[in-house]
């Protein structure tokens, strides 16, 4: 890893732990004691940190000004990996659209005989670029979102079944189930469910306990879900007592052990 990638994962998992100890660091970046202490030394020469024996304390001045902008980037790569854990060689796959989904392909282009059924044209264009074999579906493209619905998002004559459905949405109620803010997005998506093995509902926690205009399911029908880990202990109460799987992006100890 270079030290500017193991810098920025530093800052990634101080802003979330708020501390940290250089063994443990150590243990996750696989690198040495010394090296770490040599990383944060300059991050505390930046104002980052706050140095303590045995570790370091993120300075609060830095989580007001860094936490918006790298901890929601960060979030939504490691939602983006769960994804991809999910895929397998030789499945076919819906990627719906959205700004986590987007993420996935560069994740999956090292498996084998993937295809990918999108109506999301930025997708659709970053796994060209990466080789996975992609169906683009039909339809008229929605105001400024490059993603495709409509009456003609697929063609009727075509009996079309997939793997998984992975589904992006923007609120998620106990009450009202999952919705979106587009009706068109809503048919597209229902459709996507009804051609797929198994769904898969992807948001992040700021889109929890907030409903939108539409319904594709409710909160009971999907069976797994797959957050951050700032899903509110009430639904992960829930999905638990209705045998829904909670898929949340994992502590950067738990990534960084994998990877």
């Amino acid at each position: 890893m270079l030290v500017a990638e193991r810098l920025k994962k530093i800052k990634e998992i101080l802003l979330q732990k708020k501390h940290i100890d250089v063994s443990t660091l150590a243990e996750i970046l696989n690198v040495s004691e010394v090296t770490i202490r040599r990383d944060l030394d300059r991050l505390e020469s930046e104002g980052f940190l706050i140095k303590t024996y045995g570790g370091a304390i993120l300075k609060e001045e830095a989580a007001k000004i860094l936490s918006p902008a790298i901890s929601e980037d960060s979030e939504k790569e490691a939602i983006a990996k769960v994804c991809s854990y999910m895929i397998e060689s030789n499945q076919a796959i819906i990627l719906a659209g959205g700004n986590i989904l987007r993420l996935v392909p560069k994740y999956i282009k090292e498996k084998q005989n993937i295809i990918v059924l999108t109506n999301d044209l930025l997708l659709a264009i970053e796994c060209g670029k990466l080789s996975i074999q992609t169906i683009v579906t039909g339809g008229y493209i929605v105001g400024n979102t490059f993603s495709l619905a409509g009456p003609m998002l697929v063609n009727p004559n075509l009996d079309i079944f997939v793997d998984k459905a992975f589904i992006e949405v923007d609120g998620v109620s106990l009450e009202r189930g999952f919705t979106v803010n587009n009706v068109e997005f809503a048919n597209a998506y229902k459709y996507f469910k009804s051609i797929a093995k198994e769904t898969i509902i992807v948001a992040d926690s700021s889109k929890f306990d907030k409903i939108s205009l539409f319904q594709i399911a409710r909160v009971d029908e999907i069976k797994k879900v797959i957050s951050d880990t700032n899903v509110p202990d009430e639904y992960k109460s829930f999905f638990f007592e209705n045998g829904t799987q909670i898929f949340c992006s994992f502590d950067f100890s738990d990534l960084e052990r994998e990877v």
